[in-house]
């Protein structure tokens, strides 16, 4: 039993992805009304949806991405039951990590210190050209309004 388990365990690893996000209004990306389904509506010109994260795409044209960049910032969401179920593991010290597919940082808004972001976050950014590496709030206005012009 899930309960019995939960409570006798003190190193519990969650892995999460898309599903934990989509009730907080998030959607996923590959069902048939998810995020690839809605890049391809809006930028019919991509070769492939999944072309917003190529680097290759992305310095011939980063508009596609900071416009996906723009609909998952950090800030316009509140995580989950699931996420603070997460929260609460580790408030009582049975979460060992949360290894986490999602770049939405809504474990950070869940204060879930213990997570890893698999793909990355918006927690930082990093120059493509000199790898200087900055906090994702820097770039906040300029992804906000879709800015995105490489230097």
């Amino acid at each position: 039993d899930i309960v019995k388990l939960i409570t006798t365990s003190s190193r519990i690893i969650v892995l999460s992805g898309a599903g934990i996000s989509v009730s907080c209004g998030i959607p996923d990306f590959r069902s048939h009304d998810g995020m690839y389904a809605k890049i391809a509506q809006q930028f019919p010109e991509l070769p492939d949806p999944h072309a917003i994260f190529d680097i290759e795409y992305f310095r011939d044209d980063p508009h596609p991405f900071f416009k996906c960049a723009k609909e998952l910032f950090p800030g316009q969401y509140t995580p989950s039951l699931s996420h603070r179920f997460v929260a609460s593991l580790e408030k009582r010290g049975k979460l060992l990590r949360n290894y986490t597919q999602n770049i939405d940082t809504l474990e950070v808004a869940a204060g879930i210190q213990r997570a890893v972001f698999c793909h990355g976050s918006f927690d930082t950014a990093t120059c493509i050209s000199c790898d200087h590496c900055v906090k994702g709030d820097v770039l906040k206005d300029d992804i906000m309004n879709e800015v995105g012009v490489l230097q």
